[in-house]
């Protein structure tokens, strides 16, 4: 699983002398990039590469302040030889200059082995939700009235206010009702996917190598001596 590394250099000099020694080493040319955007485009460049909004904020700041970043996704066992290469052109040796008039200085210099920490991203999970549908089936029971009209043989005799009333005009009506399904949906949470981080330390030795210079004074003698 390749491993993004992002660092930043104080020039754009610099950060093409990094990429050059990153090809030499055999990583890949399309593996490694400068990132040029600004502000929250650069933020999320730098997410893509893997790093949380607090990493990506620090090194969009530095970008700001005219620092140049490079980004390469390596893989896992190549990582170390990365970060080395990155930081080597991180530390910066003050040269020694030579003094006026006649003296010159030769210096003694000695490399120390420091070690830091750097974040790099080593991958995470992503959850993603997405919306599909299926058909469901509900049986509910309606009602409906249907009205009708029956006629019916009688035979009574009516009083006269009956009889005054049966004989002026009028209209009876009667409706019929029926009823129809009611379709209402309720969103409910079923469930979550909760995403949770847990740290943890674990001790690595590093190894390598430091240089020194060792300085040995030898005197010359001049090749033409005055005899006695």
């Amino acid at each position: 699983m390749a491993t993004s590394v992002i660092s930043a250099f104080d020039d754009q000099k610099i950060a093409s002398q990094v990429i050059d020694a990153l090809l030499r080493e055999g990583f890949k040319d399309r593996d490694i990039e400068v990132l040029r955007g600004k502000g929250d485009e650069l933020m999320g460049e730098i997410a893509e590469h893997g790093f949380g909004k607090e990493d990506a904020r620090e090194f969009a700041e530095a970008a700001g302040k005219g620092k140049t970043l490079v980004a390469a996704r390596v893989p896992e066992e190549k990582l170390e030889r990365a970060v080395a290469i990155m930081e080597r052109f991180e530390t910066y040796q003050d040269r020694g200059s030579q003094g006026a008039g006649a003296e010159e200085a030769v210096q003694v210099v000695e490399e120390e082995l420091s070690v830091g920490k750097r974040k790099v991203a080593n991958g995470g999970v992503r959850v993603t939700t997405s919306v599909s549908e299926r058909p469901v089936k509900e049986t509910v029971r309606l009602r409906e009235e249907h009205v009708g009209a029956e006629r019916r043989s009688a035979d009574r005799t009516l009083s006269a206010e009956e009889a005054e009333a049966a004989f002026k005009e009028k209209t009876v009506e009667m409706m019929g009702t029926s009823e129809k399904a009611e379709v209402r949906k309720e969103a409910r949470v079923v469930g979550e996917v909760a995403l949770t981080k847990e740290t943890k330390e674990r001790q690595q030795t590093v190894s390598d190598t430091v240089r020194r210079t060792d300085v040995e004074v030898e005197e010359i003698e001049s090749s033409s001596r005055k005899r006695k």
